[in-house]
């Protein structure tokens, strides 16, 4: 850690103070702005988990100085305080560990925690000589596996770090990039995307390795269901005059069905049992963040995101489906926002 913490706290002494409360234009429900659009504020995408299991904690970085920072806000008060200053940080690899008492991140070509109470850190890994990192770093639930991407000459290597102690080892060899690769949350089995927007599946050990047939266009989302039998993934269809669809293929039969068709999401994710989906919309005429509910398959605008680019929205639920979470940069910079919506959403087990 090379910046001092004194100059860091400087660069962030307005973060306590950020978190406003407006009405969205399009709905009139209430939105929580919890960072300020005046500096770079982002989440890391998925499969990142910014948001702890109890639903009382979001990680995120921000610009402090000229630098990405890791910050942590507790969501009772909106409270903001700085994580770790790290040399090299790369936001989009910012996670929780699966005790959720940790940050995980890339500094340069180090994995490291940082445990969230006594900023205690520890160099878990470091990207091989010759290769660069990619994408973001994925837990499994039971804490036994860390994956992340090293890519070289065009290819990919999936990485499996073996907890809590290892070293480590390829698990999966990609021709072409790996990207958001997810593991299965109850059997030992990945997911990811290509740059062509293919879906992949391979085993941990990478046995099985094949592309998901899907109809034809683009994935540009995908997540495993809760009980990991399934993938569900966002699908742009190559007909420009068709609408994205959330569809789902049983991972053992490879039957694949229709979820439902969206406004035009271009970004998704799904609550904790799967019953209710949110999106971004990239529609121009109502750029929204949307409930679908998956019972009725029908769609209820939460308010507007107006982001420049609609897909980095990246709108998410909370661990206990209560609280909504997105990104965008419609009142200056990005920034970051909240939605409770436990009057909308059943609560779920966290």
């Amino acid at each position: 850690m090379q910046q001092s913490r004194r100059s860091f706290l400087a660069g962030v002494a307005v973060a306590s103070q950020e978190w406003v409360r407006y009405q969205d234009p399009a709905t009139e429900f209430d939105v929580r702005r919890l960072t300020s659009p005046e500096h770079e504020s982002a989440l890391a995408p998925l499969p990142s988990r910014c948001v702890d299991r109890r639903s009382r904690t979001l990680l995120f970085s921000a610009i402090s100085g000229e630098k990405w920072a890791p910050f942590v806000i507790e969501l009772s008060n909106g409270q903001i305080k700085p994580l770790a200053v790290a040399e090299d940080y790369a936001p989009e690899t910012l996670t929780f560990s699966p005790d959720d008492r940790s940050a995980l991140f890339f500094a340069g070509a180090k994995l490291v925690s940082i445990q969230l109470t006594n900023q205690h850190r520890l160099e878990l890994a470091e990207i091989r000589d010759g290769w660069k990192r990619s994408g973001p770093v994925a837990a499994t639930e039971d804490g036994q596996s860390l994956f992340f991407v090293e890519t070289q000459g065009g290819n990919s290597n999936i990485r499996r770090l073996r907890q809590p102690k290892g070293s480590p080892e390829t698990a999966v060899e990609v021709r072409g990039t790996a990207q958001n690769v997810t593991p299965n949350p109850k059997r030992a089995t990945l997911l990811w995307l290509n740059e062509a927007g293919e879906l992949w599946v391979a085993g941990f050990d990478g046995a099985g390795q094949r592309r998901v047939e899907t109809p034809a266009g683009r994935v540009l989302q995908a997540m495993w269901s809760p009980d990991g039998q399934s993938l569900q993934y966002l699908l742009e269809p190559a007909e420009s005059n068709q609408l994205n669809a959330i569809r789902e293929q049983v991972l053992d039969a490879r039957t694949d069905t229709l979820i439902a068709k969206t406004s035009q999401f271009v970004a998704f994710s799904r609550n904790a049992n799967s019953s209710v989906f949110v999106g971004a919309s990239r529609s121009k005429a109502s750029p929204n963040i949307l409930l679908l509910l998956r019972a009725t398959r029908r769609e209820f605008t939460l308010c507007e995101h107006k982001a420049k680019d609609p897909g980095l929205a990246e709108p998410f639920f909370s661990a206990n489906s209560q609280r909504i979470f997105f990104q965008s940069d419609r009142h200056g910079k990005m920034a970051i926002y909240m939605m409770n919506v436990e009057k909308l959403i059943e609560k779920t087990d966290s």
